[in-house]
């Protein structure tokens, strides 16, 4: 029997599907990452129904900046088409704002700065925990999206109300990075752009990044349990659609 086999979608080199890879692969589902970012047209070998699932991945752009990025519009086209087929979708970040604007919600540019550890509350019972909850999680965002249609969102912050939305158990999507381990974070550290977001208040970019890792250090274990709970809940909508219909696929 051929395994399920998800495309996950990345923007920038440093954007890595890390856990949520890492639990696929422990799922029993194979992945393909690839980046259309900036491509005009959909290579054939990427149609969504060649897929099981489908991932969007973070990045710096925004969510409509298709005249820079034309492949972003061949994203939202994605997971339109996977919404009429029924192929679970997940989106983080930059996902989460394509996922929610393909499917008719509002963006608003530069609506917020969350940048570093901080908490998201819970609004109902979920994967995440139970509502009401505070779950530390990691930012890093500057847009704010609203929830498409049919949508539930699943946690809020001051500065954004759609943390986190699911429907059905067919799209599931957050603005917050459950998907980052610890050297992944490392590695964005590293990274020239991504340190320029960081909010220094005192000191140099370099003393925020080494406080911003301790932060992250003292919430990894909570971090991690969550990421393992919603992907986990991604991996078995894609089993429970295979298994409900092998000729899907």
């Amino acid at each position: 029997m051929t395994r399920p086999h998800v495309l996950i979608l990345q923007h920038v080199p440093w954007e890595q599907p890390a856990v949520i890879g890492e639990v696929l692969t422990a799922a029993g589902i194979d992945w393909t990452l690839d980046c259309i970012v900036d491509d005009p047209e959909l290579p054939t070998s990427r149609e969504v129904t060649g897929f099981d699932g489908l991932v969007l991945l973070g990045g710096p752009m925004g969510a409509l900046d298709v005249d820079e990025h034309p492949g972003l519009g061949l994203e939202a086209q994605l997971v339109r088409d996977a919404a009429v087929l029924g192929i679970p979708v997940f989106g983080v970040c930059l996902g989460h704002q394509l996922i929610a604007t393909a499917l008719g919600a509002t963006l608003h540019s530069a609506a917020a700065h969350e940048v570093g550890v901080g908490d998201v509350e819970l609004l109902v019972d979920s994967e995440l925990g139970l509502a009401g909850e505070l779950l530390p999680v990691l930012h890093w965002h500057g847009d704010v999206v609203e929830a498409p249609p049919g949508a539930v969102v699943l946690a809020c912050s001051p500065s954004t109300p759609n943390q986190a939305f699911r429907i059905d158990d067919r799209v599931f999507a957050t603005q917050f990075h459950l998907e980052v381990d610890e050297e992944m974070l490392g590695a964005w550290l590293t990274e020239e752009s991504m340190l320029r977001d960081l909010p220094v208040v005192h000191g140099t970019a370099a003393e925020e990044a080494l406080r911003l890792r301790a932060a992250y250090r003292e919430v990894a274990g909570a971090v991690r349990e969550a990421g393992d709970r919603l992907f986990g809940a991604f991996a078995d909508a894609i089993l429970r659609r295979a298994s409900v219909d092998p000729s899907l696929r």
